[in-house]
């Protein structure tokens, strides 16, 4: 009887490997994704505004971005984000790596950050900053982006974008 039941722990004990091994190569549903949607590819242009706590400024600045977005998984680099038109203002350009695919949003973690246009000599971008890219219909998107300091929310940018064009 001890032999039995030590040949039936012994097969308990494969066939729970066999169906673990098997959950975890067969494709998981659910929301999540590990690339980026088909209809967030492309190159989106529009209005960008920044808050900052600068008391030399008055907190606000605005301009326009472009921001191509391409495939890719987590951990790529995916969208590239270029000031367009700032005026006299400084806007940032800056690649950005797919951090999480949600079912109705993407977020982004900036990556390679470059020196911000018509800045004075010296000024720098915000290298730490997470951005969520929501679709609002068909042609039109949403961003939200905090600046983090130290862990510390100290400003943010936003926008609503719309499609330029399909990469």
């Amino acid at each position: 009887m001890g032999e039995r039941a030590g040949v039936i722990a012994a097969i308990t004990g494969v066939l729970a490997l066999v169906v673990s091994l098997l959950a975890w190569l067969l494709p998981q549903s659910g929301d999540r994704s590990s690339a980026v949607p088909e209809q967030y590819l492309g190159t989106w242009r529009g209005q960008v505004t920044m808050t900052f706590p600068d008391p030399t400024r008055e907190g606000k600045g605005a301009g326009t971005d472009e921001i191509t977005i391409r495939q890719g998984s987590i951990g790529d680099t995916v969208a590239d984000q270029r000031a367009v038109d700032w005026g006299q203002e400084a806007g940032c350009s800056r690649s950005w790596q797919l951090a999480e695919v949600n079912g109705d949003h993407l977020v982004l973690k900036a990556g390679t950050t470059g020196a911000p246009a018509n800045a004075p000599s010296g000024q720098t971008c915000l290298a730490d900053l997470t951005m969520s890219v929501r679709l609002t219909g068909q042609a039109r998107m949403e961003i939200q982006a905090n600046y983090n300091i130290l862990g510390t929310v100290t400003g943010a940018f936003s926008g609503s974008l719309v499609r330029q064009g399909r990469t």
